[in-house]
C-alpha cells in the first residue's frame, strides 16, 4: 500500500478516535470547544481525504497510453469551493451591514471579543460598503493566489506522481499552528517581554514563533522523509519555510481582521471561524512552495 494512503488512513483513525473520545459526555461538558474542533477537524480532512482517495483513481482503459485521472476535478472543485467560500468572506466584511450581522452572530456565540479596528469607516447607509485600502487589496490578492496555487500544485503532483508532497505541504502549516500555540503557552513572554505583533495579535509570543516554527519544521521533516522522494534537508528547508511563512500568513489575516473589527471570519467551523482562519498560514506558504516545485521539477 502506498505510503500516502496509509497516511490518510492513519489520519482519519486518529482524528476519529480524538473525536469519539472528546464526544464522551463528561469529556465533552469539561472541554467543549475542543470537542467542537475536534469534530470540525474531522469533517474538513473527511472532505480533503475523500476527495483526494477518489482524484487518484486511475483509468488504465488503454495499457498502451499512461494512466490518466478521470476524477482529478474532484479535488480541483474542493479547492474552488474554498476559494469561493473565502471569497465571499472577504466581501461581507466590505458590506456594513453584512459585517454587523457577522458581528452580531460572533457575540451571541460568544466569540467577539472587544476587537478595535485599525480604521473606523461610518457611514448613514446600512448597505454601504467600506472603502479598500491596501491591505485588503494584498490580502483578497494573496486569497485568490493560495487558490491558484493549490489547483496548479495539485496538478504538478499528480504530472509527477509524488501524491504525498500535497499532505506534506498542508500538514506543515498545520504542525505550525499547534507547535506555536503548545510553545507559546509554555514559554510565552518568559524569554522576551515583548510579544510578537502586539498591535496586530496580541497573545502571539516570541517564543511561541521561535520555538513552535523550529518544532513544526522537525515534525514536517520526518512527515516529508516519509511521504515524498526529498532528500532529508530539501524537506527541513522546505518545512522551515513553510513554517515561517505560516507566521507572516497568519498575522496577515489577523491585521485584516483587526482592520475591520472581527475576532473570526465567519463561523461555519465550529472552534475555528471561517475558513480564512482556517487556511491563513497557508497564504504565503503554499503559492512559494507551488513556485519552487515547478522550478525546480
Amino acid at each position: 500500500m502506498a505510503t500516502d494512503t496509509l497516511f490518510v488512513i492513519g489520519l482519519m483513525m486518529i482524528v476519529s478516535l480524538t473525536w469519539a473520545m472528546l464526544a464522551l459526555p463528561r469529556l465533552r461538558k469539561r472541554l467543549p470547544k475542543i470537542y467542537l474542533i475536534a469534530r470540525s477537524w474531522w469533517l474538513m480532512l473527511a472532505a480533503l481525504c475523500a476527495c483526494y482517495v477518489i482524484a487518484k483513481i486511475t483509468d488504465n482503459s488503454q495499457p498502451s497510453q499512461p494512466p490518466t485521472y478521470p476524477y482529478q476535478w474532484l479535488l480541483i472543485t474542493f479547492f474552488v469551493l474554498i476559494g469561493l467560500r473565502g471569497s465571499y468572506e472577504i466581501k461581507r466584511l466590505w458590506c456594513l451591514r453584512n459585517k454587523a450581522v457577522l458581528i452580531h452572530k460572533l457575540q451571541a456565540r460568544g466569540l467577539q471579543a472587544n476587537t478595535q479596528p485599525f480604521s473606523k469607516t461610518l457611514s448613514h447607509s446600512p448597505q454601504a460598503y467600506t472603502r479598500l485600502n491596501l491591505l485588503d487589496l494584498f490580502f483578497s490578492f494573496a486569497f485568490i493566489t493560495l487558490i491558484i496555487s493549490l489547483i496548479a500544485l495539485q496538478q504538478l503532483i499528480w504530472q509527477r506522481e509524488q501524491y504525498g508532497v500535497l499532505f506534506f505541504v498542508l500538514f506543515a502549516s498545520q504542525f505550525n499552528d499547534i507547535a506555536q500555540y503548545l510553545c507559546g503557552r509554555l514559554l510565552g513572554h518568559k524569554l522576551f517581554k515583548r510579544g510578537l505583533a502586539p498591535i496586530i495579535s496580541p497573545n502571539k509570543s516570541i517564543e511561541g514563533a521561535l520555538f513552535g516554527s523550529m518544532l513544526a519544521a522537525l515534525l514536517a521533516t520526518l512527515l516529508g522523509i516519509w511521504l515524498t522522494p526529498f532528500s532529508w534537508w530539501i524537506c527541513l528547508l522546505a518545512a522551515y519555510g513553510l513554517a515561517v511563512s505560516g507566521i507572516a500568513g497568519d498575522l496577515l489575516e489577523s491585521a485584516f481582521k483587526r482592520q475591520h473589527g472581527v475576532k473570526d471570519t465567519g463561523t461555519m467551523l465550529a472552534g475555528h471561524g471561517g475558513v480564512l482562519d482556517r487556511v491563513d498560514s497557508l497564504l504565503i506558504g503554499v503559492p512559494l512552495f507551488t513556485l519552487f516545485y515547478w522550478l525546480l521539477g
